[in-house]
């Protein structure tokens, strides 16, 4: 044995290295993830009594219906006011972090941080329709995001380094579970937002431990009532679950009427040439006006705020067939007035409402073997379909009643609206689904990749001349034999001049020794199928040749295969890059 050998330092073994991956995983998890997470309860439970307590709380208790109905006029001026002060070009919060997700060279705006969270507050503590959720979400990512590329950028949290992805993820998620009150539909929901059929699965064991901690913080220091409290048992009826199906079916249309309404009323005003505080101004004035209109008709502003007691009251079945769908039509009107016209928060509260008072219409019309189911399936449905997602909306009417049981007619419901809504999203970010190293390797096409400078041998040619082109002219074990005209006849190697005696080389042509059965390639082909096509071995190059002529074009090697899915990894996860940068940087100095 020899000195190097004796102190060769042994490989690890896969289950060593396994080991050493799980425990870097869980470092990170439980010395990042629980932390943050119990950081962004806190955040959540002070914004939450800003918003609830602190001014809408206040206005209720001192101001008349009257009054309130006209506060979303000042609200939204005010919302205007603070994005136009400080030049906030985005009034979204949720899809920001979602974008931020798919594009983390650009991140999450800090700078904008505070008055986008100012603008929120005025949007929704003065009684437009908005939803809490949406900027817990987006306060959770944002602290999270941040805190990580801080941690990331010192050498002294070297053990705490990670992707920034990730932990804005488990953050977003943090949020939405503290303001649910719901740790599940939290870390299900934060890990289904960035994509439409597909999970950000290397997020999941991060959002659910922040989840739990964010929640368990937030139930510290504020109340943790459940959304919708329910006072029996549901047991499953054959009836219930097959009128679920037209239940589902009816919020996945709404979703589509709703959205579509969103849609139109953002591009009126992005037409319209008015300063933003107008803007947000008259559809704040809107909005007060659909109020002033519920007032007179049903005796109270239902459509102000995002609407949780609204869905209580219909869930208890304190409404007649007219006042629900009344109230379904206004509050879906006023909630795409409200993020139409520029106002920031969220939407799924606000969508919750509007899916509580359609089921509860279906309660009253289809009637179900317990009052109130309907109402808690429509919130699954049309939420769910809003979103563009099968899973959380389920959960969440199963977490926010108690009730594990109402998860299958929720389920149900939710993926008939899936099914229904057929892609169309309230998230402008978010993506199909997942984009990973093969399919990307897939959309590579080979005539990008091949090289195109290419030593050739011709079929006349000698072995001498041959081995003399490839030993001292070219290190290639191999030539690809061509015509005179270019048109591609084969491959030949180095190791088939031991089939042929040295003394013959001068007298044996290339063509007599050539492999004419070789595989190639076309310029369309993927580098994928390159891929495929060099594992099974034999070959370390791939001719690829014209479709119409047979001409040699251009030769794949497993090099260029190994620069394509190098360039895959570098657009999926550039902050891995940015990580492996770091860590070489910082063993060099050490050494």
């Amino acid at each position: 044995m020899s000195v190097s050998q004796a102190f060769r330092t042994p490989r690890p073994t896969p289950l060593q290295r396994r080991l050493s991956e799980h425990l870097a995983l869980a470092r990170h998890v439980f010395l990042v993830a629980a932390p943050l997470g119990v950081l962004v309860g806190a955040a959540i439970a002070g914004y939450d009594y800003v918003v609830n307590a602190l001014l809408w709380d206040t206005f209720s208790s001192h101001l008349s219906p009257l009054f309130l109905s006209l506060l979303p006029i000042a609200g939204m001026a005010l919302t205007g006011a603070i994005l136009s002060l400080f030049r906030v070009a985005s009034s979204s919060m949720a899809d920001e972090v979602v974008l931020a997700y798919h594009r983390p060279e650009t991140g999450i705006n800090y700078r904008h941080a505070l008055p986008k969270l100012g603008a929120s507050v005025a949007t929704m503590g003065f009684g437009a329709s908005a939803g809490m959720e949406g900027a817990s979400k987006w306060l959770g990512g944002t602290i999270c995001s941040f805190l990580q590329s801080r941690l990331n950028r010192s050498r002294r949290f070297l053990a705490l380094h990670g992707r920034v992805e990730t932990t804005m993820i488990a953050g977003a998620s943090a949020g939405i579970a503290a303001i649910f009150r719901a740790p599940l539909t939290g870390a299900i929901m934060g890990v289904e937002s960035p994509y439409k059929h597909d999970l950000a699965h290397e997020s999941l064991i991060h959002a659910l431990v922040a989840s739990a901690t964010s929640y368990a913080t937030f139930a510290f220091l504020r109340p943790a009532n459940s959304y919708f409290p329910i006072h029996f048992a549901y047991q499953l009826k054959i009836r219930d679950l097959l009128l679920c199906l037209p239940v589902g079916l009816l919020g996945g249309v709404a979703s589509h009427l709703f959205l579509l309404l969103l849609k139109e009323f953002k591009r009126m005003w992005a037409l319209w040439p008015a300063p933003r505080i107008i803007k947000t101004s008259f559809g704040g004035a809107l909005v007060s006006a659909v109020a002033l209109l519920s007032l007179k008709l049903i005796h109270e502003p239902a459509i102000l705020q995002a609407g949780l007691p609204i869905a209580n009251r219909l869930l208890n079945g304190h409404y007649v067939l007219w006042v629900c769908l009344f109230i379904f039509a206004a509050k879906l009107l006023v909630t795409a007035l409200t993020f139409g016209s520029g106002g920031v928060g969220g939407l799924f509260v606000p969508s919750a409402t509007i899916g509580a008072a359609l089921g509860a219409a279906c309660d009253l019309m289809f009637h179900p073997s317990q009052p109130g189911l309907f109402t808690l399936v429509g919130i699954a449905a049309f939420a769910g379909a809003s979103y563009n997602s099968l899973l959380f909306s389920a959960v969440f009417v199963a977490e926010a009643t108690g009730s594990a049981t109402l998860v299958v007619p929720s389920l149900i419901a939710s993926c008939a609206a899936f099914l229904v809504s057929a892609g169309i999203s309230n998230s402008e970010s978010q993506r199909h689904k997942r984009t990973t190293d093969e399919a990307l390797l897939a959309s590579f096409y080979c005539r990008d990749w091949m090289t195109t400078k290419i030593v050739v041998a011709f079929p006349d040619h000698n072995l001498a001349q041959f081995a003399e082109r490839s030993i001292f002219e070219h290190p290639f074990q191999a030539l690809p034999v061509v015509a005179q005209d270019g048109r591609f006849l084969g491959m030949i190697e180095l190791r088939s001049l031991r089939s042929v005696p040295k003394s013959q080389w001068v007298s044996t042509s290339v063509a007599k020794i050539m492999d004419p059965r070789v595989r190639t390639l076309r310029a369309e082909h993927s580098m994928a199928l390159a891929e495929k096509e060099l594992t099974k071995g034999g070959q370390d190059y791939l001719p690829v040749t014209d479709q119409a002529t047979d001409q040699l074009i251009g030769m794949i090697s497993v090099s260029d295969i190994l620069r394509a899915r190098s360039r895959a990894q570098e657009i999926l996860r550039p902050e891995e890059k940015q990580g492996r940068s770091l860590l070489e940087r910082l063993e060099k100095e050490r050494t």
